[in-house]
């Protein structure tokens, strides 16, 4: 029971509001202040990717970076990853350092920001919906068996056929970007020729605004999509065939009714209260591009990147891909700040891919319509809207949870050995259930959209939908937000003590990949060696000298790779 390994990544919001005078230098710049405060804070060393979204890694294993748009560079977000853990409370335990590292961050920012001529406020939101609708957020990772028999061999030799059309996508990006090159320098010479001629021998300078870098930043990603899209259409296709079949087919009710209990709650322009801050923006069961928009219950993105990523002759990437066991990834999920809530997000989400990998949950209700059933599902507080089942009669979304929690309780009680973690997890998931099928009131401070609507009522139930709307967003907020303060009243459980939480900014997980990690990063903090972290693997040295760690080499329980 528990024996893969789970981690979270979680899209937090930047919030910066400007003194009077001063003007918001954007998000990049914010997110930068934050990442010299968490350095000084933490070991850390850059990440691969650090030169396109300033990552860098922390000593606990886990990494930061910036997400932003093409067309929008200065209205990112800041992206948390945990470091890989074994278990639920493990899990649950890292996310809540994650919050940490950046909520003490926050002090030494605007005193930063300040000096540089930014004076202001930062928050930070865990959340997946901002003031004009755009959607972000959390995604989970859960190691599965990704096929076996004939399936994996399917899985293995359709990867083996797509390398030339990977090799034919690689030279075209090649020679795009040469020729990308060759154009700006083109136009940069002839802009300053013409400045120069303009100003009639004053100094020529390189004029302001010349190129917008969200134009650049744009046609980069169109370009990308173009060039790849014939390899990462058949990918798709073939990943749906073959990829966690039986773990998509026996979680997938699970998944589209788990909101009831994970859903962080949300507001629509309207006044309408739902669920989910994520459900209504899914419309796949799995991924079939690269595209943000193309929101799915299951996620493949992460199989798709080792694929590109060949362009750059990373192939211990595209060997990993091979490997039985991935990961797979759960783009339907909220942010969670109630830490019962994010516990059953991931303790009740492990049992069923769990119960799914063994086969003991062949016979879970199979939604007709899943998309249409989530966006049902999701937009109903009643809890009692039915949704169509393939054999059955319908089901409200507390039927199916229950169906799952029963199943689950049978699954703990017979294990061969008795596990204390899913006999509590089997327990809060029945009290939340029930709670909510009695008096759903009792769980403010349990369950994220039930305390979010109970604070809306309470406070603001009269007012008008942008003042709601308001209170939505600020019980988000790390450290000073609403769902923080009834911690701080004793209103709402904390499972993670915070001596644990300080422990484990600064201690990887032991028994999983994050562990050599974070060694390295410390052994190194001091050091003038250069060092670049990836997830898969550390850099000690240059390119051509250094030394390369194969974190994919990791064992349980065995030696330092």
């Amino acid at each position: 029971m528990f024996d893969r390994l789970l981690g979270l990544e979680t899209e937090y919001a930047i919030r910066f509001s400007p003194r009077e005078g001063a003007r918001h230098p954007g998000n990049r710049v914010v997110y930068d202040a934050l990442a010299q405060a968490i350095r000084r804070q933490v070991a850390s060393s850059p990440g691969e990717r650090g030169d396109l979204t300033q990552q860098f890694f922390t000593e606990n294993g886990g990494a930061f970076c910036y997400e932003s748009l093409p067309q929008a560079p200065d209205g990112g977000l800041i992206e948390g990853a945990t470091p890989e853990c074994r278990g639920p409370r493990q899990l649950l335990l890292y996310q809540k350092a994650n919050d940490a590292i950046l909520e003490r961050a926050i002090p030494e920012a605007e005193l930063e920001m300040a000096a540089k001529g930014h004076p202001g406020s930062i928050g930070v939101l865990k959340n997946c919906r901002d003031a004009e609708g755009n959607v972000y957020g959390a995604q989970e990772n859960y190691e599965v068996e990704i096929a076996r028999g004939l399936g994996l061999w399917v899985y293995r030799a359709g990867l083996i056929a797509l390398l030339p059309l990977v090799a034919i996508c690689a030279l075209t990006m090649w020679a795009s970007m040469a020729a990308t090159l060759v154009f700006l320098i083109w136009i940069f010479i002839g802009a300053l020729i013409a400045e120069k001629a303009n100003r009639k021998g004053q100094e020529a300078r390189f004029p302001d605004g010349w190129m917008p870098e969200a134009l650049i930043g744009q046609a980069s990603y169109w370009l990308s999509l173009i060039i790849w899209w014939p390899v990462v259409a058949p990918m798709a296709l073939l990943l749906r065939a073959v990829a966690f079949r039986r773990s998509r087919r026996c979680a997938e009710a699970f998944l589209i009714s788990r909101p009831v209990i994970t859903g962080a709650g949300t507001l629509d322009a309207g006044g309408h209260f739902g669920l989910s801050e994520k459900g209504p923006a899914i419309c796949n069961r799995m991924r079939m591009g690269v595209a943000p928009s193309d929101r799915s219950i299951f996620d493949t993105g992460n199989l798709m990147k080792p694929m590109m990523m060949l362009f750059r002759l990373d192939l211990a990437g595209f060997k990993a891909l091979l490997r039985p066991r991935q990961r797979m990834q759960i783009g339907l999920s909220d942010s969670n700040v109630a830490q019962i809530a994010e516990y059953l997000k991931i303790g009740a989400t492990t049992l069923v891919v769990d119960m799914a990998e063994a086969g003991f949950i062949d016979d879970a209700p199979r939604p007709r319509r899943p998309i249409e059933a989530l966006h049902a599902l999701a937009a109903d507080p009643t809890l009692r809207a039915r949704v169509e089942i393939r054999g059955a009669s319908p089901m409200t979304a507390l039927e199916i949870q229950q169906w799952y929690c029963a199943a689950a309780r049978r699954w703990v009680a017979q294990a061969g050995a008795l596990s204390m973690e899913g006999l509590e997890l089997v327990q809060l998931w029945q009290e939340a259930l029930d709670a909510l099928a009695d008096d759903p009131g009792q769980m403010v401070g349990r369950l994220d959209w039930i305390t979010k609507r109970y604070l809306i009522e309470a406070c603001a139930e009269e007012e008008p939908v942008a003042v709601q709307r308001k209170i939505a967003l600020r019980y988000h907020e790390l450290g000073q937000g609403y769902l923080a303060r009834l911690e701080a009243a004793g209103t709402a459980p904390i499972l993670i003590e915070a001596e644990a939480i300080e422990e484990a900014t600064r201690q990887p997980p032991d028994d999983t990949p994050a562990r050599w990690r974070g060694r390295v990063i410390r052994d190194h903090a001091r050091s003038d060696e250069p060092i670049v972290v990836s997830w898969g693997s550390v850099r000690v040295g240059g390119v051509v000298s250094g030394k390369v760690i194969q974190l994919s080499d990791y064992k349980p329980g065995g030696s330092k790779p």
